[in-house]
């Protein structure tokens, strides 16, 4: 159990909301968001669970599924064919596996469809030039593994959907921008995939899991949310925008800008910016007791 902390002295009535967050994983070895964690974090959380801390400050965040619980609580869903917050459970290669769903629905059909309700930045569902939208990858995992749990319980499944709250939608930039999101709640169906499929990732994530009980592997890129160093050509010092960023070499920036068929002016500069490990930094319970992010910043 991680003990929370008020170290920026919230007010009390948030600290002890914080604290009495009702979510469980139950009696399960790890649940469908577990398994999309990093298995080196997860498997350091299990190390060092009992000298754990977080300050309230970093799990305000925690609190929108808190909300979620009251929206559905007040929308009466029970009432219209529908489940909520059910949680289900799972045998899968010696473990227990648990999921709670926000809402599952009867259809006419007499399938189900899930819906995961998230309070996202309006960026998170933005569309890009083509007036596509691009499923956050993480999103689509969750959701086909809830499939794969109701199955395993006797549900059938036919569809699948994300109903995004944007905790920071804008009227003006709707009426600015076609590609951004035009409401400030929408519902978007998520790819469902086929059952084979399905168990196969679920099964392939607690293998990941598992093997890192034993033997800790190193955090991927994509794991850390790393980015690498950058060097962005700008116009003039005072760009609030770059012309063009390089991932290679400052010379490589310079190179293009001096090619006469590109027609930057002089008076341009290129601005280093130093790559990050953005999960490391910011937002991993374990990175003090990581000996990866240790070698990483040079210690």
């Amino acid at each position: 159990m991680v003990a929370i902390t008020n170290n920026k002295g919230f007010p009390l009535a948030l600290v002890k909301a914080v604290e009495n967050d009702s979510y469980s994983k139950g009696r399960a070895d790890r649940s469908v968001t577990g398994l999309l964690a990093p298995p080196r974090q997860a498997a350091l959380k299990d190390i060092h669970e009992d000298v754990l801390t977080e300050d309230v400050s970093e799990r305000t965040f925690a609190l929108y599924g808190q909300l979620v619980h009251l929206l559905l609580e007040r929308s009466g869903e029970q009432d219209r064919n529908a489940l909520t917050e059910e949680r289900m459970f799972t045998e899968m290669m010696g473990w227990t596996i648990s999921g709670q769903t926000d809402t599952i629905t009867l259809t006419e059909e007499e399938n189900w469809v899930v819906s995961d309700y998230k309070f996202v930045t309006s960026y998170k569902f933005k569309r890009n030039y083509s007036g596509e939208l691009t499923m956050p990858a993480e999103y689509e995992q969750q959701l086909n593994m809830y499939a794969h749990l109701l199955r395993e319980n006797g549900f059938k499944v036919d569809g699948l959907k994300i109903v995004a709250i944007y905790r920071d939608w804008s009227k003006l930039e709707a009426k600015r921008d076609k590609n951004y999101p035009q409401l400030g709640a929408e519902t978007h169906d998520v790819k469902l995939w086929s059952e084979e499929d399905a168990k196969a990732f679920m099964e392939e994530r607690v293998r990941l899991h598992q093997d890192a009980e034993t033997s800790l592997p190193y955090c991927d890129d994509e794991e850390r949310w790393a980015k690498k160093d950058s060097w962005a050509l700008k116009a003039t010092p005072n760009s609030k925008r770059a012309r063009k960023v390089f991932y290679g070499s400052n010379s490589e920036a310079i190179s293009w800008a001096m090619n006469p068929d590109n027609k930057i002016k002089r008076g341009f500069v290129v601005e280093h910016r130093p790559g990050a490990n953005t999960r490391c930094e910011n937002y991993c319970l374990v990175s003090e007791y990581c000996d990866q992010f240790k070698v990483i910043q040079g210690f």
